[in-house]
């Protein structure tokens, strides 16, 4: 008695034909995510872009109609600082977001490589978010006299590296409480050649299982989404990718208080690896 012939759904090519409608099945489901996540976003950041828009435009209305007094009128320019600081800032992040998804080598990237002062850098961007902090009585402080003005300069894409600290400061400004400051210090590790940058804040205790998390795409602790609902999920993700190009790290550890957060940057070693710009007066650095 002859064998029974093998089940047309057993064969081989019946086998690829299955594998292929799942794999087909999975990429539109993953498609079907990115989408959903891509309108979120820009809805998301549609929105918040709105808010500090019109918080300008009325506090421009006020000035312009003499209704506020010297003192008066010298908070709302204030607030106009600070609020257009937040426009910026989403700007910023939503144009990086497009450019960090096509570009996935320093290279490909059209801004060249420079030196760039780290504790210089952070002074202008400490001042930049200042106004910020003093809405919510906070006091944002580089340390100094200590070995991060001493460090040397890393060599790095200064627009992408300033947005990277950008989003780490505004981030310990969203999330700390009251009243407390945030303080920024730094080092240079001569064995490794890097310069690490920390970012310490007291406010929402981060929790051991999230510190890997806060940098994924969109992630946002609970904590965070009550304190701070309108929050995009994206600073820390593009923070990541930024600091990954330039082969460093960004870490997050949690504090009794709150959380330090790291950026370790190699000092020379993307020399020749992109298009770097020659020497230039250090008196114009910002």
């Amino acid at each position: 008695m002859s064998a029974n012939p093998e089940h047309p759904s057993d064969s081989p090519d019946a086998r690829r034909v299955i594998a292929l409608e799942k794999e087909k099945k999975a990429l539109q489901q993953e498609l079907a995510k990115i989408s959903r996540e891509r309108i979120e976003y820009l809805q998301n950041v549609s929105h918040q872009l709105v808010a500090p828009l019109h918080a300008i435009k009325w506090h421009i209305e006020n000035l312009a109609s003499g209704r506020v007094g010297v003192e008066r009128g010298k908070k709302v320019l204030r607030s106009i600082y600070s609020q257009s600081t937040i426009a910026v800032h989403l700007a910023k992040n939503f144009a990086l977001m497009s450019n960090l998804d096509a570009d996935h080598k320093l290279s490909s990237l059209r801004e060249p490589l420079e030196e760039v002062e780290l504790f210089r850098l952070l002074i202008n961007l400490a001042d930049d978010f200042q106004p910020l902090g003093w809405d919510r009585e906070l006091q944002i402080s580089v340390k100094n006299g200590t070995p991060f003005e001493a460090a040397p300069p890393v060599l790095a894409i200064k627009p992408l590296i300033s947005q990277v600290f950008s989003n780490v400061i505004e981030n310990a400004v969203k999330y700390s409480q009251r009243g407390y400051e945030i303080i920024i210090d730094g080092a240079h590790h001569p064995r490794s050649n890097v310069v690490s940058v920390t970012v310490q804040n007291r406010g929402i205790l981060l929790k051991a299982e999230d510190t890997n998390k806060i940098f994924e795409r969109g992630f946002r602790t609970e904590e965070a989404k009550s304190q701070y609902p309108a929050g995009t999920g994206f600073g820390l993700y593009i923070a990541k990718r930024i600091v990954e190009l330039h082969e460093g790290a960004i870490s997050a550890t949690p504090t009794e208080f709150g959380a330090i957060f790291e950026v370790v940057l190699p000092v020379r070693a993307l020399e020749g690896k992109a298009r770097q710009r020659g020497p230039k007066d250090n008196s114009s650095y910002r």
